[in-house]
């Protein structure tokens, strides 16, 4: 796996998620998708196992210093580690269920990007709440933010349809020299 064309396309997928954030915001609620997330999915897809994880953890960190939370106090406060736990756990499902999937499928990558991300966003949301129940003044409501996350959920989807296509296009610039069993069809080189 090209490491490089990997950070660069992460720094990318970032800079999208930033900036356009406000575009694609489905409402006052904070309902976005994500592009990072896709691309994990696509890498864990892909890529061997232990490059995969170390991806999961790279993008994760990332996202935990570009979303902070808002303290009690006004000011935001930067947890480092709920989202690097959760894309680990989103590429570990990835990795259970990589075997049975067509990966070159773009209904592929968009189911899975779904259910890895509502996997990190319901472990995040846990990891939040029981830091802001464990007596940190944080400002967190973990009903509304369990449903705008799902729902983000939902919508990184639908972005991950349409963001398949570029991965696909781009699959030769990865890199990814590996034999991945699979299930039921020959192994892919």
């Amino acid at each position: 796996m090209n490491w490089f064309v990997l950070l660069f396309f992460a720094w990318v997928g970032f800079g999208l998620e930033m900036a356009l954030l406000p575009v694609f915001d489905a409402g006052a609620s904070g309902v976005h998708p994500s592009v990072v997330l896709p691309l994990l999915v696509f890498v864990a897809l892909h890529a061997p196992r232990k490059h995969a994880l170390w991806c999961a953890i790279v993008l994760g960190i990332s996202m935990d210093l570009l979303t902070p939370i808002n303290h009690d106090n006004g000011g935001p406060v930067t947890l480092i580690g709920p989202y690097a736990l959760g894309y680990l756990l989103a590429a570990q499902f990835i990795f259970s269920v990589r075997g049975m999937v067509i990966r070159r499928n773009p209904l592929t990558i968009a189911f899975l990007s779904l259910i890895a991300s509502l996997i990190a966003e319901i472990l995040v949301v846990a990891l939040i709440t029981i830091r802001s129940l464990a007596g940190d003044s944080i400002a967190w409501d973990a009903g509304d933010a369990l449903m705008d996350h799902a729902l983000s959920s939902v919508y990184t989807g639908v972005a991950a349809l349409f963001l398949s296509f570029i991965f696909f296009a781009l699959t030769p610039a990865f890199g990814f020299h590996t034999v991945i069993a699979t299930r039921f069809a020959r192994h892919i080189k």
